[in-house]
């Protein structure tokens, strides 16, 4: 077995695209290696690199090989949600920076595969059916806070005169 030593703090460590640091480790018993052609062309040895998360992935794979009908599971149940999202629709980044944006970009995400997943099992005219007969607290409320805001947007225009022939909200 090669000992392999980290290189000093000043020739170490590079960063790719991803923004992931590695580490450089190198050995000096390549030099005098009958079979270093087998192993590396490179003149000053085998290097390796080693990245900044290689400690996390090797628990990762440790617990994956101690329990792996659990991941099987995993496999079966939630991957293959993510899987569609990126390889079938190409939704491999987000268009919006920030975790509020982002999370609210992926909401819509989310809820565009669950619609195009309920019409692959209901079908358009059952959904609609469905939707239509779904006695929702939440319809009532928006409706409600809708009427509302209008209304006080209504009222400003009027009391104070303001966008007086482009009224913002129609109280139909």
């Amino acid at each position: 077995m090669l000992n392999f030593f980290k290189l000093q703090e000043n020739q170490t460590g590079r960063t790719e695209e991803s923004g992931c640091i590695y580490q450089k480790y190198r050995t000096t018993a390549c030099k005098t290696c009958p079979v270093k052609i087998q192993c590396t062309r490179r003149k000053g040895g085998r290097e390796i690199d080693r990245s900044q998360y290689a400690d996390a992935v090797e628990q990762n794979h440790q617990r994956y090989q101690a329990n792996p009908q659990l991941y099987r599971k995993r496999q079966e149940i939630n991957e293959h949600i993510f899987g569609t999202i990126k390889r079938k629709w190409g939704y491999n980044y987000t268009n919006l920076i920030g975790l509020e944006k982002v999370n609210g970009e992926h909401s819509l995400i989310m809820l565009v595969y669950n619609i195009k997943r309920s019409i692959n099992i209901l079908g358009v005219p059952d959904l609609i059916a469905k939707l239509k007969a779904w006695n929702s607290p939440y319809k009532r409320k928006f409706l409600f806070c809708l009427k509302t805001t209008c209304l006080k947007l209504f009222l400003t225009q009027i009391i104070f005169g303001t966008n007086q022939n482009k009224p913002k909200c129609n109280l139909a």
